[in-house]
């Protein structure tokens, strides 16, 4: 076990920092790749550069698109490497990194002016620490006073570093809401109360360094959701906070404390709602846009949801999401979603949203493109254009076609769930007509373009009225259609194939005549 910065050394540690996690190539495959929110590659990758750059970053998007949800999964992959390979001071509530000891021990002898420099710049805590570890307890040596500390020999000065205590870090990250813990949100970004008590000084209250408010604001490693809700005053707190463009930084007492952390922030509105005001924030804050999913990416979606659900529905579990994926590798024979169904959903999905929002590679440094992302995102929040059908409307819609399939199923042995099971569901949720007409007019458009002997694409304004003098499928042929078009050739072996087709065909037949709608 390491208990000191000389046996920390032998280790061969060098230090530990946000940074150096964010420009890892194998990490990033790792958040990227994470299921847990699939696709915008780009921006993905734009969070993490903007993160490893300053700590500190806004994700502005449309609602139900998983910005909090990818801000919480990145930073369970940054709290996971944190805790596996950084030590920090001893005791310091702020986790200095005990790699910067190990700097200024290795360089002390050429640049001690530096080397003071470094130590002077740490918290509080750890130069106290630091004060007490040179002068031996008797208190003769400050880090303010240059001179004092020059009197020691550099040998005996670097023997005293090396017994300064290390301790293995381990952090978690925070989540906070405006909208239901303000005070947790002001103490963190405004000041913590009573916050001289942590220095030493006798008090009958029980704070300490860990404590709760501290805690969180030492750490580092936040979320705070939709930015865009919180007053103006609040809003004003975060200048100070965030006005370091490589850092995140905290005053103590008029000192400057540097944290090395990671500060996301999300919003489903530009901060221009603020007016003018906002402004110095906007320009401390770099800031991604965050565009809604493809359609290829939200029908894997779908697929994860339906098949989450299903989950649920045969194990009697709580959608605890570790729990699902412990019983997610039992796949059921007896439930088939079916691929029109998924595309489907998808299609209404993608459909329901204003262009502006389904570019991808869109920099928020580009005022064009800014300003038709933002024109965009308030398109989505007027209540005189059609709906808009996020991932989370989508996510109630799989809910209920499954909940309804349960009900039916008294009399039926395999739970195959069709086009038709959804569209019976949307009208529900109020989807207009015209809507869903786009999306099954979508679906035909890839089914009829599986049947062309060449295999190429077909658009919207290729198809025309030729279409209807296509040739009627046999039997034989239909089934075939539905099991390439579904890839069921890993249900070949298995008596389960046929009921699934035979489910699954009338489905296809209608959306194989051209006036289906």
């Amino acid at each position: 076990m390491v208990n000191t910065v000389e046996e920390l050394i032998k280790t061969g540690y060098k230090g530990y920092s946000v940074r150096h996690i964010l420009m890892n190539n194998e990490f990033r495959k790792r958040v990227i790749n994470d299921p847990s929110v699939r696709g915008n590659e780009d921006a993905k990758n734009l969070v993490m550069d903007k993160l490893a750059v300053g700590g500190k970053v806004l994700i502005t998007g449309p609602t139900g698109e998983a910005k909090t949800l990818f801000s919480r999964i990145l930073l369970d992959h940054i709290v996971r490497e944190i805790n596996d390979h950084k030590y920090h001071i001893d005791s310091c509530p702020f986790l200095e990194d005990a790699g910067y000891i190990i700097d200024v021990v290795e360089q002390f002898e050429v640049d001690p002016f530096n080397g003071i420099r470094v130590l002077q710049s740490l918290c509080p805590f750890c130069r106290t620490k630091i004060e007490n570890a040179l002068s031996d307890g008797k208190g003769d040596v400050k880090l303010d006073n240059t001179s004092s500390i020059l009197k020691i020999k550099p040998a005996e000065f670097k023997e005293k570093l090396l017994k300064i205590g290390v301790e293995k870090t381990v952090v978690r990250k925070a989540q906070l809401d405006p909208r239901t813990d303000p005070e947790s949100l002001y103490m963190l970004l405004a000041g913590v109360e009573n916050l001289e008590e942590l220095f030493g000084k006798e008090t009958s209250t029980t704070y300490t360094p860990t404590s709760h408010k501290v805690g969180v604001l030492s750490k580092g490693f936040i979320v705070v959701n939709e930015i865009q809700r919180l007053p103006l005053s609040l809003l004003e707190a975060l200048m100070g906070f965030l006005e370091d463009t490589t850092s995140i930084k905290y005053n103590l007492q008029g000192e400057p404390v540097y944290i090395d952390g990671a500060m996301i922030f999300t919003s489903n509105a530009p901060l221009t709602v603020f007016g003018e005001e906002s402004q110095p924030i906007i320009n401390r804050i770099p800031e991604v846009l965050w565009p809604a999913r493809s359609v290829e990416s939200r029908s894997q979606i779908v697929r994860d949801m339906f098949r989450e659900q299903v989950t649920l529905s045969r194990q009697k579990i709580t959608a605890n999401p570790s729990i699902v994926q412990l019983y997610d590798r039992e796949k059921s024979s007896k439930d088939y979603v079916s691929k029109l169904a998924i595309d489907f959903l998808a299609f209404i999905g993608n459909n329901s949203l204003p262009e502006a929002l389904k570019k991808g590679r869109i920099r928020s440094e580009s005022r064009v493109q800014r300003l038709d992302f933002y024109a965009g995102l308030d398109e989505i929040h007027d209540p005189q254009r059609n709906p808009h059908i996020d991932l989370r409307t989508t996510s109630n819609i799989v809910g209920s076609v499954l909940l309804n399939r349960e009900r039916e199923l008294q009399d039926e042995e395999y739970n195959v769930v069709t086009i038709e099971h959804v569209r019976k569901v949307l009208d529900d949720y109020d989807i207009p007509l015209a809507m869903v007409n786009d999306a099954l007019q979508e679906i035909k458009i890839k089914l009829r373009s599986n049947l062309k002997s060449a295999g190429m694409a077909v658009k919207a304004e290729d198809i025309s009225e030729d279409i209807s003098k296509m040739k009627a499928l046999s039997d034989e042929e239909l089934s075939e259609l539905i099991i390439n078009y579904e890839k069921l050739e890993r249900y070949y072996e298995s008596d389960v194939l046929p009921k699934i087709v035979e489910q699954l065909k009338p489905s296809y037949e209608a959306l194989l005549k051209v006036d289906y709608i």
